[in-house]
């Protein structure tokens, strides 16, 4: 591994982890505050926030930082160019809002005075994201992890007080911390992005970003939807108390994510320079090595679930336990997803990537309409596996078949999801056990497989 790439690596992980860990501290005490019901309406505010913001910044935060890692050039006059478009347009899209609240609230299942609230906030958070994804472009891990940290550190004290200050609807607190979080973060950073405008307007800036950005939408919408829709799914068919289970669930369960992001980070601007130098044998063993870390740490993820919930959760929650080594098998994939589509993506053929999400999407929602009056909260999970692994092996076609770029193998699919399952049925079996005998089996396990990937260390390529 490059020097340059263990220190941006380093930067991302320990700024996710600083995010994750706070998140994780605040777990406890919202489970102590809020009910099951309050803390599912909050997920619902977090899942609104999340899919409202794609058709806000009509995507055109990752086509600004798509254009940096290929080329520097004139990318002052190619940013005032789109933002030039997208403020104006984000004006009209809120000022017509009365027209179409009544319907968002529908969906949601949200008040409309609350999607209007998500409505300013995904407008204020596109120049956040936009100028958080041109430090990641930028290879600016430093200032990322600064912005990262501080942003969502001070977001998570806010939410944790508003919980303790306000005596009913308490899943409001999402909205005002991330409104007070968001007005605060745009005073810094919108003279930062002015530093880096060239006042000039570019037509074929405004189209090249638009050819990239457009076909994206459905790949980010049903992305979100891919990871939010069950809850919609599970607020209908079992009430917002399962909702707030399977969302403490998914929150504990997004651990191994902080290392599958803050690799992709450091490892996405490498990759498209191989794939410029042509360097095949770099990216396989990179991708091979890669893979082996990160199913190491979600391995760990699944055998000690039970005292993270233990460690994290009010008794209330307790029922999580059953379904988190489920959903971490899941946001595992998410890692092997980004290995093949990256390669899609440096090709910017984002219709592709587009096209393989919404098959996901709609393989979720039908099994999530099938095994959640089924099987409850625990088949909501199992969709999450069956729709990640899926989204996989699609993106693995499309690379290999379509545009001939990929040269990782299949094999790396199978061999992942298999070694994934095997722990699965593993921490099973020690569950059986009493707890003290099932807690020293995983200690073992650990620490054995540990030893041996350090032993083997010098085989591992990372960078």
């Amino acid at each position: 591994m490059t020097n340059k790439t263990v220190k941006h690596f380093i930067n991302y992980f320990f700024s996710d982890l600083f995010v994750k860990g706070f998140l994780f501290i605040s777990l406890p005490l919202l489970s102590r505050v809020m009910t099951p019901s309050e803390y599912g309406k909050l997920s619902l505010i977090s899942a609104a926030i999340s899919i409202l913001f794609v058709f806000l910044s009509f995507n055109i935060q990752n086509a600004i930082s798509n254009r940096y890692m290929r080329t520097k050039n004139d990318f002052g006059s190619y940013l005032f160019s789109n933002l030039s478009l997208l403020i104006p347009l984000q004006l009209v899209v809120i000022l017509l809002s009365p027209l179409y609240l009544e319907f968002l609230s529908n969906i949601f299942g949200l008040e409309e005075q609350d999607i209007f609230y998500v409505l300013i906030i995904c407008s204020m958070l596109t120049l956040f994201n936009l100028y958080t994804g041109y430090l990641i472009a930028a290879r600016k891990s430093k200032e990322f992890s600064l912005f990262n940290v501080l942003s969502k550190l001070i977001e998570l004290l806010l939410i944790f007080v508003f919980a303790l200050l306000l005596v009913e609807n308490q899943y409001l607190s999402k909205l005002y911390a991330q409104l007070i979080v968001a007005s605060f973060a745009l005073l810094i950073i919108a003279p930062k992005v002015y530093r880096l405008l060239v006042i000039e307007f570019k037509y074929e800036h405004v189209r090249s970003a638009l050819l990239f950005a457009l076909p994206l939408i459905p790949h980010a919408l049903t992305n979100n939807l891919l990871s939010q829709i069950d809850r919609f799914i599970i607020n209908d068919q079992l009430g917002q108390a399962a909702t707030g289970i399977y969302s403490f669930s998914y929150n504990l369960g997004m651990a191994i994510v902080v290392v599958i992001m803050a690799w992709n980070s450091s490892w996405q601007p490498k990759l498209f320079q191989f794939i410029n130098e042509d360097n095949k044998l770099r990216i396989k063993k990179v991708a091979y090595s890669s893979a082996v870390v990160i199913g190491y740490f979600s391995a760990l993820a699944i055998l000690f679930s039970e005292e993270a919930v233990f460690l994290f959760a009010d008794k209330i929650y307790y029922q999580s336990i059953q379904i988190i080594p489920i959903i971490i098998i899941g946001n595992a994939l998410i890692h092997i997803y980004m290995t093949y589509a990256n390669f899609v993506f440096y090709e910017k053929k984002t219709l592709y990537i587009s096209l393989a999400t919404s098959i996901a999407l709609c393989l979720n929602v039908l099994l999530n309409l099938w095994l959640i009056p089924n099987f409850g909260i625990e088949g909501a999970a199992w969709a999450t596996v069956i729709s990640y692994a899926a989204l996989c092996f699609l993106h693995y076609l499309t690379s290999t078949f379509v545009l001939r770029l990929n040269y990782i193998s299949i094999c790396l699919l199978l061999g992942f999801i298999f070694s994934l399952l095997v722990i699965y049925v593993i921490y099973l079996f020690i569950s059986l056990l009493p707890y003290f005998f099932a807690l020293t089996c995983k200690i073992i396990i650990a620490v054995l497989a540990g030893y041996i990937l350090y032993h083997y260390k010098s085989r591992l390529q990372l960078g």
